[in-house]
């Protein structure tokens, strides 16, 4: 009944836009050849060339705009502040960005991330080549953007589904441009870790013609780069407050020295945590992009634009690691005998040594990239009369990332004398010494291998009619209305080894599952049969200096493998049996697709006056959406299910996936209001306050049946389920700032906000009845508890050119510092004190530039608190330290047309590092190095 309500208010809102369209247009007389039509609704072009010109158009932009937003703009053209988008939104109060290997990747803004962030370009959806609803900001080239604009709080003119924030990705327009326009870029880039360089090359080239009327803008850029990073990481910290006492998290100490382990009175708590691992990745990273932007203005009344970007990023994400276990696994034959305990004031093991049965795993693992997103979109604006704009825009986007079963995780199993670990040193990190250390000439057996990947295909069609309407009132000063439509279908293809452990134990699992096999390469090591891998598969150590920086004692480099040199090992000993458990297969248990289909209508109104004499705007809006949900993939055929007395199914063909279609539908009327009080020329207020929405998790969304009768719930087979008829999650915000703008590049703002969310989506458990089986089942849902997110930004920038003499009034500062903080409705979640997910609770950004006689320098700080990264890690809550970052760039302009330039990202080679619920609990540690990079930039 209340979605039929819904549906009505939302057809009677769509009609009201149109035939108030319709009005507009018939009461007013067309004049189409006066320039003076034209609806002043694009922001004023300040032409940006330098450090001071791009925070002058920021401010602009920032204090012209109707809501809460701040703006990156582009130092020249193809030239942004940073490399990387997401580093460069870092630079924006409340932003702080996970990494990849050192490099940004995602955004969250004020604590959210993942689905609570839309991200557009030019306004319109882009795909995204991320299995969620995340967007990857590595995948395009900053070269190829003119500006980044953050909406903090929405317009009924914004697209919905962002309770964290809108970030639109802006190009530039061919018109805008003074004429013939060539820029080019060309510079090396040094990776302090690999001492590899690698090339970094961009161009834009531009002309209008026809007396400015026609215009084409096209860009291009290209780079690659060796990033390497150095980890150590650990889990298994023993906490008996976190339940994980000596019988899961002890370590065994032969304390008398008689070989062997005597009962529970020789296993002692520890600091030396039960798995330890040490891990190199080199990822080459390669990534071509390039937008085509052509304006047609025929007439004074019609401006006719098309855009096009493309962007191909791929990368082989390489992993060379080795790992043992420090407590004695209950699945693994034979014990290990650890000696020379040493133990701290509290009891604790801190140094100890391994022998007896003593192995050490050597892994491969290999996650690769090969993703392409475009989209292609055609807008046209028509001003038929006096202060009426009408406007069709119709954009396709396609996203995807090409994996097939390419991800590798090899496992090859060594055995040496023994392994120290000593914790006594005062260092981050234990000394860890490996005797003998791991070489490629020594004997391996054959554990176990496992190819997996999902290909992912993003696809959206998006249409928009849209309009501005400026009435002859002193009042109504703005009338925004419009229709959108939005297909977006994204679907998903598994892919994995169906039993990745086939050639481990000697032959066990082929014996089992009968084959026929050669077991002549059989070894007894260790209490282990296994098969004795060739030694031409393994290759020498490819790596030196590992993880510089750091005081400890680490293992010495270690081989790798030659996977096409493995498998051809496996099929040696069976092909068949290779070919249907090792290599990658398709899962279609694991394959979907997810559309969803969004029609929606908006209207906002403008009311402009005085209050108290002080000039305001109050723009207040609504926006109604209805949202499709459809998914179908294959899950199992539960119809067939026949339990038999000893509670598990008849094997009567019910594991044979089938087809499934599953359809949802919800609607939302969401309000907002922003309010902008000038309280002098230079001092502005604002107020604003909208509800608003996240679609949940295309994961909840997809077909997914899969039940578990080897394990009863309250005496009932289990089942995992996913739900289509899901519906968002919801929430009320609100935003206040007082922003002071007394210079051109200088400006000082604060603001608070708030984001009260009503409830989660969610794992609920709850017994259900299907085809006349009952399941104690888990599925998504929304708890009926939620969570309040509060918190403040401050941001002071100062230009000096005013205030010093020469030659120091090329200098300018710029300062912001966001705290944000969390807590939770249900009472657990609450007693816990746990923020959110990801969320630093404060962050800051300082900037210092220098602008003069063609020199421009320009070091940044960028700095985040410690975050929650996993509350139900194996010893307690897994944080991520604080982490800061040093950047910095020059340029020199050796003639009008020619600038040298010089540019370096974590100057000062930090540690990114995370822990256990104490900070001594090291769980891992990462040094990715620092970059350099020397170049030139030519514009005529």
């Amino acid at each position: 009944m209340a979605t039929t309500a819904r549906k009505t208010y939302l057809s009677v809102l769509i009609s009201s836009i149109l035939a108030s369209s319709v009005s507009f247009a018939a009461s007013a007389q067309q004049q189409e050849n006066n320039n003076n039509n034209q609806v002043e609704e694009d922001v004023e072009v300040i032409e940006v060339t330098g450090i001071r010109s791009s925070i002058k158009e920021s401010n602009f932009r920032k204090r012209e705009a109707t809501t809460v937003v701040d703006v990156v703009v582009a130092d020249d053209i193809g030239k942004f502040p940073d490399e990387n988008l997401a580093e460069a939104l870092q630079r924006i109060p409340g932003i702080t960005i996970t990494r990849n290997g050192g490099e940004g990747q995602n955004i969250l803004v004020r604590g959210l991330g993942g689905g609570y962030n839309i991200t557009t370009l030019n306004g319109r959806k882009l795909a995204s080549e991320n299995s969620g609803r995340d967007f990857n900001f590595d995948t395009i080239a900053s070269e190829l953007v003119g500006a980044l604009q953050v909406y903090k709080s929405p317009e009924a003119r914004l697209i919905e589904g962002g309770i964290g924030a809108v970030v639109d990705i802006e190009t530039r327009k061919p018109l805008d441009q003074d004429g013939f326009t060539l820029s080019a870029s060309a510079k090396g880039i040094y990776e302090s870790r690999t001492g590899d360089v690698h090339p970094h090359a961009s161009f834009i080239i531009g002309d209008n013609f026809n007396d400015d009327t026609f215009g084409v803008l096209f860009s291009g850029a290209y780079s690659k780069k060796t990033l390497r990073a150095d980890t150590y990481s650990a889990s298994g910290f023993f906490d008996e407050e976190e339940g994980w006492g000596a019988d899961s998290a002890g370590v065994p100490v032969d304390m008398n020295g008689n070989g062997e382990i005597d009962g529970q009175s020789e296993i002692f708590a520890s600091k030396i945590p039960s798995y330890m691992y040490f891990a190199n990745a080199q990822d080459v990273r390669e990534r071509v992009g390039a937008t085509l932007a052509m304006q047609w203005r025929p007439t004074d009344t019609l401006d006719i634009n098309f855009d096009a970007l493309y962007s191909r990023y791929n990368t082989d994400g390489h992993r060379y690691q080795i790992g043992f276990v420090n407590y004695d696994e209950s699945w693994t034959p034979g014990t290990p005998v650890f000696t020379d305990a040493q133990f701290d004031d509290s009891g604790r093991v801190v140094s100890m040594t391994q022998t007896g049965n003593t192995m050490v795993e050597l892994l491969n693992l290999t996650n690769p990239r090969k993703t392409d997103t475009y989209q292609f979109a055609l807008n046209a604006k028509w001003y038929p009369m006096d202060g009426l704009t009408l406007a069709v825009d119709v954009a396709h986007s396609k996203a995807k990332n090409e994996n097939g079963g390419d991800n590798r995780f090899i496992v090859a199993r060594g055995f040496i004398d023994s392994i120290g670990i000593d914790y006594t040193t005062g260092n981050m990190l234990p000394d860890v010494t490996l005797s003998p250390g791991l070489t490629a000439d020594q004997s391996y057996g054959a554990h176990y291998s496992r190819n997996t990947g999902t290909g992912v295909e993003d696809t959206i069609n998006d249409f928009k009619f849209t309009g501005t309407f400026l009435p002859e009132s002193d009042l109504v000063t703005r009338i925004d209305f419009g229709l959108t439509y939005l297909e977006q279908t994204k679907s998903q293809l598994e892919y994995a080894s169906k039993n990745a452990s086939q050639f481990s134990n000697g032959g066990q699992y082929l014996d089992r599952d009968g084959y026929e096999f050669d077991d002549s390469t059989v070894v007894n090591v260790g209490d282990f049969n296994l098969f004795e891998i060739p030694s031409d598969v393994f290759v020498e150590a490819n790596f030196d200096n590992f993880l510089e920086g750091e005081s400890s004692i680490t293992p010495e480099p270690w081989p790798s493998f030659d996977y096409d040199k493995l498998l051809a090992y496996y099929r040696s000993i069976n092909a068949e049996a290779t070919d249907k458990s090792i290599v990658a297969s398709l899962n279609s248990s694991g394959t979907y697709e997810v559309t969803e289909e969004v029609l929606t209508a908006y209207a906002q109104v403008t009311l402009e006056s005085t209050l108290a004499k002080m000039p305001y705007m109050l723009n207040v809006g609504i926006r109604g959406s209805q949202t499709e949900v459809s998914s179908k993939g294959s899950v199992y055929d539960l119809s067939l299910i026949d339990l038999q007395e000893d509670g598990k199914p008849l094997e009567n063909g019910w594991r044979e996936t089938v087809q499934q279609s599953f359809e949802g539908d919800y609607s939302n009327i969401l309000p907002s209001m922003n309010f902008k009080l000038s309280i002098t020329d230079d001092l502005i207020y604002r107020f604003s306050a909208a509800q608003v929405i996240s679609r949940p998790s295309l994961g909840y969304l997809r077909p997914w049946l899969a039940p578990n009768f080897d394990t009863y719930r309250e005496g009932l087979p289990q089942l995992s389920m996913g739900d289509s008829s899901l519906t968002p999650e919801e929430a009320n915000q609100a935003d206040m700032t007082l922003e002071w703008y007394f210079e051109d590049s200088s400006s000082l703002s604060g603001g608070v906000f708030v984001k009260d969310l009503k409830s989660f989506i969610d794992y609920v458990e709850s017994p259900v009845e299907i085809e006349g089986v009952r399941y104690f089942a888990s599925y998504p849902g929304k708890s009926k508890y939620g969570a309040t997110i509060k918190g403040a930004e401050f941001a002071y920038q100062q230009s000096l050119e005013n205030l010093l003499p020469e030659p120091f009034n090329g200098l300018g500062f710029q300062l912001n510092y966001t705290y944000v903080d969390s807590s939770y409705d249900e009472p657990e979640l609450k007693e816990s004190g746990l923020p959110f997910r990801g969320m630093s609770k404060n962050s800051y950004n300082a900037v210092v530039y220098y602008e003069q006689y063609g020199f421009q320098a320009r070091l940044a700080y960028n700095w985040r608190s410690k975050f929650l990264s996993d509350p139900d890690a194996w010893g307690g809550p897994y944080w991520i330290s604080d982490y800061g970052q040093l950047d910095a760039s020059m340029s020199y302009n050796i003639s009008d047309q020619f600038t040298v330039f010089a540019e370096a990202t974590n100057l000062t080679n930090e540690r990114y590092w995370g822990y256990t619920k104490r900070t001594d609990q090291v769980s891992y540690l990462e040094r990715f190095g620092t970059q350099v990079a020397l170049g030139i930039r030519a514009s005529f």
